[in-house]
């Protein structure tokens, strides 16, 4: 969740060309948040680009630790009866078709809030499209889970606590801002395209401009997106007293999400990857 004063961090990191933490709003793709938007980390299981490095590093056949007795997980994944069978008896886990793969672990999380964590089991040997698609998929699926989670905490007792000491209401859940700017951190992760020329692309308003919109919107995560598509419905015009005149610093642009962050469609589940029982 972003705050007022994150504009102006924000703009000062990206005037000074390491834009890794902040707010700003783009003509192309509303609200970013920055840190969001950031693909690294030192942790092997956060960030797009670790998640990244799991898929293209493959690995040895997953194995399961324990099991139940036809666990939900893997039920509500369509498994056939001689599959659920074969793993029940070797141990080692298996895609719904009977095939095998390795395992890929991914957290998102914060310091105070806490995250969610989940293992995933993809097959073996895809490839690199099929490995993207994958990627995206099980990315798609944990931004989505932390935002739940993050909902999860806005409670009578967590909002009372956040206006003590905000003096506003705790209202990070589905943020104007996240889930777009993830799904562009992705892409700058997996090394489609570096993270400059990701928001170049998406063409950076001024500070004043970010401003005003957020003035006249107000707060992002008082105005929930739930979806990965941007929300372009802000007016970027303005008139200008001195010049008397309309001004819009967007004239000209598409106002429209880059096709560059559409390019990959994520994969189906249960055809190439499942979640693990963990």
């Amino acid at each position: 969740m972003s705050t007022f004063s994150d504009i102006a961090d924000g703009y000062k990191r990206l005037q000074r060309g390491t834009p890794d933490y902040g707010l700003i709003y783009t003509c192309n793709a509303g609200w970013m948040d920055l840190g969001h938007m950031s693909p690294y980390s030192k942790d092997p299981h956060v960030g797009a680009q670790n998640l990244w490095k799991q898929m293209s590093a493959g690995g040895p056949d997953a194995r399961l630790s324990f099991w139940y007795d036809y666990p939900p997980a893997f039920k509500a994944a369509g498994y056939p009866s001689h599959v659920l069978k074969a793993m029940k008896e070797d141990k080692i886990a298996r895609i719904p078709d009977g095939a095998r793969g390795f395992k890929v672990t991914f957290k998102m999380s914060q310091p105070v809030t806490g995250g969610v964590v989940k293992s995933f089991l993809v097959r073996h040997r895809l490839p690199e499209p099929r490995i993207k698609s994958v990627a995206l998929a099980i990315f798609l699926i944990m931004s989505l889970e932390f935002e739940e989670h993050q909902i999860g905490l806005e409670l009578p007792l967590v909002n009372w606590l956040s206006k003590k000491l905000r003096d506003k209401p705790y209202d990070s859940g589905y943020s104007q801002e996240d889930l777009v700017s993830n799904l562009i951190g992705f892409y700058v992760g997996i090394g489609q395209i570096t993270r400059q020329a990701a928001i170049q692309a998406c063409r950076p308003v001024s500070r004043e401009a970010a401003e005003r919109i957020w003035h006249s919107r107000g707060a992002v995560g008082q105005n929930k997106n739930k979806t990965f598509q941007p929300d372009l419905s802000a007016d970027t015009g303005f008139d200008d007293p001195v010049k008397k005149m309309c001004m819009d610093e967007c004239a000209g642009q598409a106002r429209a999400f880059p096709m560059l962050f559409q390019t990959i469609q994520p994969a189906a589940y249960s055809k190439d990857f499942v979640m693990l029982w963990n």
